[in-house]
């Protein structure tokens, strides 16, 4: 395999595409996004993975066509995996692209039988002038065959494992049979499904976009809702309440000593004012993406504006107690955040951390093809020393414009819709699947309240 940068930067987050067969960087030229690096894998007659820099923290792998094969053979550490158009088992009568069709443009390869090929991966005329721009102007045919031929033979190898965050299927595909990649990752249900109204050659530059987390618009979000979210976040104050009765355990079974204590997306001081009744810091830490009001909780109360996802991470402070409320669901790796929120511990020290599990508003997926990329509990649980509470909340409101409006005024807005979507099929209830993480530098043994 070879490796290209679109981008390449001081970022310290990588966006990593495996190509689509007889692509290459070009193709996906306009796949960047701010504050990220953008390379392209591609050349899949072998599958040594280039070494990547040692700078990058965070990589998102998007995979698309049978570049979904490739990179299900790396066993590549990513923050998220993104399979589009494609699935880890290309050459199948039943999972991939029909075995006689896959020979067949093996063997009569040529440069006309090419440009078939992606007139069929466009899927109409106007798809085909907007991709041949970006097509290689002087294919290499003879490469182009070696690789279908290595990947027909890799094909016959064990399947590597592989956990996929989202699967994106095109509805048009004429190169992926849809009901072939429905029938594959219909068997990973911990794979999230989206369908997309497109050809083959699926807009990845947007789905990119609608899976990596936007800082601007989180901010813009949050800006909107900074004198509303208090009276309005029902579940994120009950969540609080709990998270303070834990605390308070923690307090009861360990009596640690609290000098430092930081605090994540502080907000308006939703958590803040529950903690406060509990502990006191000689010094307390809050960093948060907006400019938080003067909470006034200890002799040295410090504020960050900042990313707190970077600035922990670049960070050589430690803390006795860290605390967050919902807000780590919007980071780009919120376990590998939770990895980073203990090596920042004091001996001795704890954190309580709340977010929300995978099915978190599920009532939403048909009107937001591309939600967050929310986490299980058993993730988070595979980091040693992690005690997980979960549990589900339903709001119900009286019309879809009330349960919109609530958004609203907490700071979520649904990402976009696939097609518009009437008023009236709007939900009318939101299911919230609170998370709560319990880190301590010994076990923790505290007893669930029934909220």
């Amino acid at each position: 395999m070879k490796i290209e940068f679109i981008k390449r930067g001081a970022a310290t987050r990588l966006i990593l595409l495996f190509a689509g067969w007889s692509t290459d960087a070009r193709y996906y030229s306009d796949c960047v996004i701010d504050g990220w690096d953008t390379a392209v894998v591609s050349d899949y007659r072998d599958l040594s993975m280039p070494d990547l820099p040692q700078q990058y923290s965070t990589i998102y792998v998007f995979a698309y066509s049978l570049g979904v094969w490739a990179a299900s053979r790396c066993n590549l550490k990513a923050a998220a995996k993104i399979a589009i158009c494609g699935s880890p088992v290309p050459v199948s009568d039943d999972f991939g692209i029909p075995e006689a069709i896959f020979k067949a443009t093996a063997d009569g390869l040529t440069a006309e039988s090419l440009k078939k090929f992606h007139r069929r991966m466009a899927g109409d005329r106007a798809s085909m002038q907007r991709m041949d721009s970006r097509l290689p102007d002087s294919p290499d045919i003879s490469a182009l065959k070696d690789e279908l031929l290595a990947i027909a033979e890799g094909q016959g190898q064990k399947e590597s494992v592989c956990r996929w965050d989202k699967a994106y299927i095109a509805t048009k595909d004429r190169i992926f049979p849809v009901d072939n990649l429905d029938r594959y990752w219909d068997m990973h249900p911990e794979t999230v499904k989206v369908k997309i109204n497109s050809s083959h050659a699926i807009d990845i530059s947007q789905i990119i976009k609608d899976v990596v987390p936007n800082l601007a618009a989180i901010e813009e979000g949050f800006s909107s809702a900074v004198a509303t979210y208090n009276a309005n976040a029902l579940v994120q104050e009950e969540i609080c309440r709990r998270m303070g009765e834990i605390i308070a355990g923690i307090i009861a079974e360990k009596s640690p000593s609290i000098h430092s204590l930081l605090e994540i997306g502080a907000g308006q001081g939703l958590l803040t004012e529950t903690w406060r009744r509990i502990l006191r810091p000689s010094k307390a830490t809050f960093v948060d993406l907006l400019p938080m009001p003067y909470f006034g909780v200890s002799e040295n109360d410090e504020y960050i504006v900042a990313d707190a996802e970077e600035w922990l991470r670049n960070s050589s402070a430690k803390y006795d107690v860290i605390l967050s409320a919902s807000t780590i669901q919007w980071f780009a790796d919120p376990v590998g955040f939770i990895r980073t929120v203990r090596q920042h511990l004091n001996p001795g020290g704890f954190a309580v951390i709340s977010t929300f599990a995978k099915g978190n508003l599920h009532e939403l997926d048909s009107i937001r093809p591309c939600p967050l990329i929310y986490r299980t509990a058993k993730e988070y649980k595979e980091i040693p020393g992690i005690n997980v509470e979960e549990w589900d909340r339903t709001l119900t409101f009286s019309s879809p414009r009330e349960m919109l409006m609530h958004l609203r005024l907490t700071g979520v807005t649904p990402r976009r819709a696939s097609s518009p979507v009437p008023l009236t099929a709007l939900p009318t209830e939101l299911t919230y699947r609170p998370l709560i993480l319990i880190i301590g530098a010994s076990p923790i043994h505290l007893k669930s309240s029934k909220l």
